[in-house]
């Protein structure tokens, strides 16, 4: 085959415009964007196009769920109500789906599907496009309040206590399941024993490195090559809620604050100017969405769930700017036993 013929599928597809090729980079799973990044310069300015985002919300090929914990007195009656939500609808909409039994488990998106790891040495998966639940290979050790990442094909459960016994466990504080081979191993130590994880963790991962925020409001940094441990230092001594990436920059809620991008370089918090909703919230979450930043918040008063999409520019280099492109009340009349459990981000269906 000669040289010509080898390349000309490549050339042939650069030669198609913009728009075409959108409508089907729109269509691939984004877990590939980075393979095609590397193809050449336009398909990784365009992977990293607000136009591909845009094209990729028109088709709605992201959607976020909301899960409610409802508490009652006895653990074993505690029951969980799912939502979803589509943008152009603007609301919450009841959805049949089954969560694992027990109450405690982490949780990570990855495609259309959920997957959960709790305390009880067990991981379920749910598919979000079909609300059926599966139970998949036994983790190596039961791990209570844990952190669980996602790094290339590989799911990483670290820190966390042996809720049994109230101690760290042995020998085991990560470990590994290996989505290709449906495999656990043992992953690389933490450097530090770290308990109560699961409070929020930046996915996808940044490089090598999974970004968690525990119940002491310091986010943790675990280096999966060696499972060193460094800490980013709070913006302030109030309390943090949630936190999300966006755009490789991260972004934390502080209730006396507002919302911060953390500045990597300068080791620095800053404020996101132009926003005006700081310090009124008491249960929040905040997730990716379509490259913009979705804030949930929850009016306990009104017993209303309410969302404002944000739009982020500028440079990370010197500044951050929001914008609320629009604000809704998703869901009223929520019972007052309901509390937010998870928030999170399908792709690709």
């Amino acid at each position: 085959m000669s040289t010509t013929a080898k390349e000309a599928p490549s050339s042939l597809f650069s030669l198609l415009p913009n728009d075409i090729v959108l409508n089907i980079l729109a269509r691939v799973p984004r877990w590939y964007h980075p393979i095609l990044s590397c193809v050449s310069k336009n398909l990784r300015f365009l992977v990293s196009s607000s136009e591909l985002k845009i094209t990729r919300s028109l088709l709605e090929k992201d959607r976020f769920y909301v899960c409610f914990q409802e508490h009652s007195n006895s653990p074993s009656l505690t029951t969980y109500h799912w939502f979803n939500f589509t943008e152009n609808r603007r609301c919450l909409v009841s959805i049949p789906f089954t969560s694992p039994v027990e109450p405690y488990f982490a949780t990570l998106t990855l495609g259309p599907e959920i997957y959960f790891v709790g305390k009880s040495r067990s991981m379920w998966i749910l598919d979000s496009r079909s609300g059926k639940l599966r139970q998949g290979p036994r983790p190596l050790v039961a791990c209570d309040q844990a952190a669980v990442g996602l790094v290339n094909d590989k799911i990483y459960v670290f820190g966390g206590i042996d809720d049994m016994n109230k101690r760290y466990y042995e020998g085991i504080h990560a470990q590994v399941f290996d989505l290709k081979t449906q495999t656990w191993h043992v992953g690389p130590n933490l450097s530090v024993k770290l308990a109560c994880l699961n409070r929020s963790v930046v996915t996808p991962s940044l490089g090598r490195k999974i970004y968690v925020r525990g119940t002491d409001r310091d986010v943790t940094i675990y280096d999966i090559k060696d499972g060193k441990c460094d800490k980013i230092i709070p913006a302030d001594d109030f309390s943090s809620g949630d936190m999300c990436v966006v755009d490789n920059v991260i972004y934390m809620y502080y209730h006396n604050v507002g919302l911060m991008w953390y500045e990597s370089k300068e080791k620095q918090w800053s404020v996101v100017h132009g926003l005006e909703f700081n310090g009124v919230f008491n249960s929040i979450a905040i997730a990716e969405y379509n490259g913009k930043l979705a804030f949930l918040w929850h009016d306990r008063n009104k017993r209303e769930i309410w969302c404002a999409m944000i739009n982020l520019y500028g440079s990370s280099k010197v500044a951050i700017r929001g914008r609320v492109e629009w604000s809704h009340r998703l869901l009223s009349d929520l019972p007052s036993n309901y509390n937010f459990k998870h928030f999170t981000i399908c792709t690709d269906y």
